[in-house]
């Protein structure tokens, strides 16, 4: 009986699945030639390359054993939650207190959490979006607003 890793098995069929979606996504442009390149050929090459490396993922799987990863809900539902959160609170408050509110989310997904450490990183790494996104870059993003104004 052969030994296959599972979850490199899937992760290889995930991996090509996303390299055929550009192949076939960039197929429908021009392609040109390595000098002058058209708008199909970096998705198509992008592609390629991604089909290339989950063959190589998937030939891995049948060199060992493994088993699926047992999903712990609590940390998965904390995290896809802090999303469309960050993204429905954002043009209502501000980017401060959006990035703030999503990692607080965020970092209830570990099962043993300090409420001062959460709170201390929430408010580094919310003022730190802010400094790269507004400051640096300049984008025109609220820092803060007034949601009942």
């Amino acid at each position: 009986m052969k030994r296959i890793d599972l979850t490199d098995l899937l992760a290889g069929l995930f991996v090509i699945g996303f390299g055929l979606y550009f192949v076939i996504g960039g197929a429908q442009y021009r392609m040109g030639t390595v000098v002058r390149m058209g708008p199909g050929f970096v998705p198509v090459s992008l592609g390629v390359v991604a089909i290339i490396l989950g063959l190589a993922i998937i030939a891995a799987a049948f060199r060992r054993a493994g088993a699926l990863p047992r999903i712990d809900w609590r940390q998965t539902l904390c995290v896809l939650l802090s999303v469309p959160v960050f993204a429905l609170l954002l043009d209502r408050v501000g980017l401060i207190p959006a990035g703030f509110v999503a990692v607080l989310i965020s970092s209830a997904a570990l099962p043993v959490t300090r409420p001062l450490s959460n709170v201390a990183i929430a408010a580094v790494i919310s003022l730190s979006a802010w400094a790269v996104f507004v400051l640096v870059l300049g984008m025109p993003i609220s820092a803060i607003r007034n949601p009942f104004a």
